[in-house]
């Protein structure tokens, strides 16, 4: 066989053994087009939801029959097991790579380390222990519905910890709910939650600052100043957005209401409403 041929015979025994190191997700969730059409239902139904709990028009039983009928449509999506399978397998597609390598990357470019110890991170929705190898940070793990028996049942807006935290990590967490103003209320209790000068790391899907009505890469910022944190820096994949920010403990508690940054019919409507006081 000559130098060609065995070339040939490499390549192909080299894609063989890449396609057999595809992790093993469930069946239905193989096709990525189905699997984004998925999350973009369970989106609109979470968003639902928050909109009836709102209504001040409705009875209680009214909530009561609306509220059943979304969380059975829910259910039958698959509910937030079948979320979480597709985040996994989302990261799969985008190189197997998560946001963890992005944080501990920046934390290191920047110098962010321990003078003694470790520094305590705070990890929400977490999917996995996603920072156990890096012994340099002593990390608290939750989400609403744990994959693993380490990562901590919580809901991040009523999450109470007895110290504060060096860093905190919101991937895919704040487009996740769907009322607005939770969205600027988890900001808010991301710098409850940090010590002085503490860093927030921010994912996003990259639609949600650069194809929304509502929001821009600049207002998001802003916003973020409001609440006290002075962004580092900034970067965009194919389909992200990633911002690491630091307390600067200076806020100045400006309202940031939903407002129009950009028309267009294809453009989407997420949103981020700061409010402050009752």
């Amino acid at each position: 066989m000559g130098k060609t041929g065995q070339t040939k015979r490499k390549q192909k025994q080299s894609r063989r053994r890449r396609h057999a190191s595809k992790p093993v997700t469930h069946q239905s969730l193989q096709s990525r087009k189905k699997s984004k059409t998925v999350i973009t239902k369970l989106h609109v139904l979470n968003k639902e939801l928050e909109k009836i709990k709102n209504d001040d028009t409705l009875t209680a039983d009214e909530k009561n029959k609306k509220g059943e009928s979304l969380h059975k449509q829910i259910e039958e999506l698959g509910g937030l097991d079948t979320y979480q399978q597709i985040s996994k397998l989302g990261e799969y597609c985008h190189g197997n790579t998560n946001t963890s390598k992005w944080v501990v990357q920046k934390l290191q470019e920047y110098k962010v380390n321990p003078t003694e110890g470790t520094l305590d991170l705070l990890d929400v929705g977490a999917l996995d222990l996603n920072y156990k190898k890096e012994k340099w940070l002593k990390t608290t793990a939750i989400d609403l519905n744990p994959q693993r028996p380490e990562i901590v049942k919580a809901d991040f807006l009523s999450f109470q910890h007895n110290t504060l935290y060096d860093i905190l990590v919101l991937s895919l967490v704040i487009n996740f709910a769907g009322d607005p103003v939770k969205r600027g209320d988890m900001i808010k209790k991301a710098a409850d939650l940090l010590k002085p000068q503490g860093y927030l790391f921010v994912v996003l899907p990259l639609a949600c600052l650069q194809n929304s009505r509502y929001l821009s890469a600049g207002l998001f910022k802003e916003l973020l100043n409001s609440v006290g944190f002075h962004t580092v820096c900034t970067h965009d994949s194919q389909k992200l957005t990633y911002l690491m920010a630091q307390k600067t403990g200076v806020n100045s508690q400006k309202t940031f209401n939903k407002r129009l940054v950009r028309n267009g019919k294809k453009r989407n409507n997420f949103s981020i409403i700061l409010k402050w006081g009752s």
